[in-house]
């Protein structure tokens, strides 16, 4: 299969949950994927939480159109650690869906369970994007680093907030301090902003609750959709966005075939 040159292209979103994530994601996979497709991205990591329920969908649109798949998912543990593990390679694939299967047996049905203890082993092979709190502990960066050496970014993601300076300039900080080089990520919950009033019903009623009551529970403006590069650049600095090609450069695991190829 031949896929669109990365140096041609300029971005690739590396967080991206579809509706396979049970009431946060309001987008089908193949949206996500047509969206990606038309925007021009050089690849889409489909990220959906503790799942990869969605990718062979995800596959049968990205072979369609031609773009590159990365294969992944977002991970939230008991300790307060939430991080995206991306597939690069046929072993770190299956290294993935050990953990989802762990978590997903130790928890009812509907639900998973992970401490950070679960990360300290067999996941040698994946790439790790550690999403740091509003507040982040700077010994989570020196935890990560260590756990995945050579393999570990600080995904920074912005969406308009008037905060948005301060907290890059706090998390450059923090990479630099600990070694951990900051990467372009999106949080991506629909492929359009078209979406924003499903995925805000889908919050209200994964909390049991009105629209007119989900208040904060709720994200603040639409910003969490598939934009196009001419929005990122005015938001992120350059080395950031170019550090996601980086990234999905090193990804050579094509889910469906079988052999990889970039």
């Amino acid at each position: 299969m031949l896929f669109r040159s990365l140096v041609m292209s300029s971005y690739a979103e590396l967080h991206c949950l579809s509706n396979f994530t049970f009431l946060r994601g309001a987008s089908h996979p193949g949206e996500l994927v047509g969206r990606a497709a038309e925007l021009g991205y050089a690849a889409l990591a489909l990220t959906d939480e503790c799942s990869m329920a969605g990718v062979v969908r995800a596959h049968d649109a990205a072979k369609e159109r031609r773009l590159k798949l990365i294969v992944g998912s977002e991970f939230r543990t008991l300790d307060d650690l939430h991080v995206v593990l991306l597939a690069p390679t046929q072993t770190a694939y299956a290294e993935i869906c050990a953990l989802i299967t762990r978590a997903r047996l130790a928890a009812d049905k509907g639900a998973y369970r992970l401490s950070r203890a679960d990360f300290q082993s067999e996941l040698d092979h994946c790439l790790a994007i550690w999403v740091p709190s509003a507040e982040p502990r700077a010994g989570t960066a020196g935890w990560m680093r260590e756990l995945f050496p050579g393999r570990c970014w600080i995904a920074v993601e912005l969406h308009l907030g008037a905060d948005d300076p301060r907290r890059l300039a706090h998390l450059r900080q923090l990479g630099a301090a600990h070694g951990l080089p900051l990467v372009a990520a999106g949080d991506v919950h629909t492929h359009s902003p078209e979406r924003r009033a499903l995925q805000d019903t889908l919050t209200a009623i994964r909390h049991r609750c009105t629209l007119a009551a989900a208040g904060h529970r709720l994200f603040p403006n639409g910003e969490r959709h598939l934009r196009s590069y001419e929005q990122l650049r005015k938001i992120y600095p350059r080395e950031l966005l170019d550090e996601t090609l980086h990234i999905a450069q090193r990804c050579e695991f094509l889910y469906g075939d079988r052999k990889s190829v970039v």
